[in-house]
């Protein structure tokens, strides 16, 4: 990474075209529907004020039923959120803090709301805190969140691709952004085929991963004190990744596909990293932990963020959907406990089982 990209506090990028709206009008023809949404410019409403979002819990069977869940992982506390503010909505980074909790929105808007304790339930009604980044004037297209050091993230912004590094100050209602170029062939990516994921990694270095590339072979870069790493993510065929966290020595991908029949459909993978040094050149998944179907045309899942210290060595997952402004789709915030060990386990006997069916061909052969 540079030396300015290091320096900087934003980015300075023209808002690039809202991504999902040619393919909902190509795949399922919702012309009428899309045709009422607001240009990105969105609406013109006081940043400073402090809109009430509703939090409505999900029964965690409800989604069970579309998912399919990897070893060790379970559904925690779900919501639907709703808010009559016209901003809110089009969620594409999520930060979870002991704190407060950080939802990024595409149209250049920054929500936040306190929390009493790191269990602390969204149930019912409370107040949102809402901001605009700004970049040369206007609000840029913003498409990932992830944290840097306290106070301080990282942004992926879509149109001219670059990243920028945000100073969080509660008592401002615009953020500036300045921006820091991608290093090729992120620099080149289609307009709307920019970088979604954001991980922060130890020791400074940040990997972005685009949409953009050859089939589920995905253009990523390693950014760190070094300089520019260029690497390929591998997603399933068919999908495409959208947001990223990494925590204790796990990345996690979570990867999206779009089908006129099904919808949309979730995928969120895990996989070691226990440093910047470890990723390989071909980023493969190890374990996919969640395969999700929401109901009706499913949930637009665009964002991961990964919680520390939670009971029972367990990590938490918490993943947000982008609406669209779409009426017909939602905003939900999804948790999920992870426990690494269950997958070390599970692994350790799929072993053990090969070796055997292997041990026993060969004493077959012998015979």
């Amino acid at each position: 990474m540079s030396t300015s990209l290091y320096g900087s506090l934003g980015a300075r990028l023209t808002a690039g075209p809202f991504r999902l709206r040619r393919r909902l009008l190509a795949t399922l023809g919702w012309l009428s529907v899309l045709s009422a949404i607001p240009a990105c410019a969105g609406p013109t409403v006081e940043a400073g004020r402090s809109p009430s979002v509703r939090a409505s819990p999900i029964d965690p069977d409800e989604l069970a039923s579309g998912a399919r869940m990897g070893p060790g992982t379970e559904f925690g506390p779900c919501w639907h959120l709703k808010a009559e503010d016209p901003r809110f909505g089009g969620f594409s980074g999520l930060v979870v803090e002991p704190e407060r909790l950080l939802l990024l929105s595409d149209r250049g808007w920054i929500w936040s709301t306190d929390r009493d304790r790191p269990d602390d339930g969204l149930v019912g009604n409370r107040s949102w805190r809402v901001q605009a980044l700004r970049s040369a004037g206007r609000r840029p297209d913003a498409e990932e969140l992830t944290p840097a050091v306290p106070g301080r993230y990282w942004v992926s912004l879509e149109g001219n691709h670059a990243i920028a590094a945000l100073e969080l100050d509660r008592q401002r209602k615009d953020l500036d952004l300045e921006p820091s170029p991608l290093p090729e062939p992120l620099a080149s990516a289609p307009p709307n085929l920019g970088v979604e994921a954001l991980a922060a990694l130890p020791e400074g270095a940040v990997l972005a991963i685009a949409e953009a590339g050859r089939e589920e072979r995905h253009h990523a870069v390693l950014l760190a004190r070094e300089g520019p790493r260029l690497l390929t993510y591998r997603s399933a065929p068919g999908f495409a990744p959208t947001g990223a966290a990494w925590s204790d020595g796990w990345l996690f991908v979570v990867e999206r596909r779009l089908s006129p029949l099904t919808g949309f459909t979730t995928r969120l993978t895990a996989t070691p990293v226990p440093s910047a040094a470890d990723l390989t050149d071909v980023i493969e998944p190890a374990v996919e932990l969640l395969r999700l179907s929401g109901r009706g045309f499913g949930y637009n899942i665009e964002a991961v963020a990964a919680e520390r210290n939670v009971p029972y060595r367990r990590i938490r997952l918490w993943l947000v959907s982008d609406d669209n402004f779409n009426p017909l789709q939602e905003t939900v915030l999804i948790a999920l406990d992870w426990t690494p060990q269950a997958f070390a386990r599970a692994s350790i006997r799929r072993f053990s089982l090969t070796s055997s069916a292997g041990s026993s061909a060969s004493e077959t052969e012998r015979r």
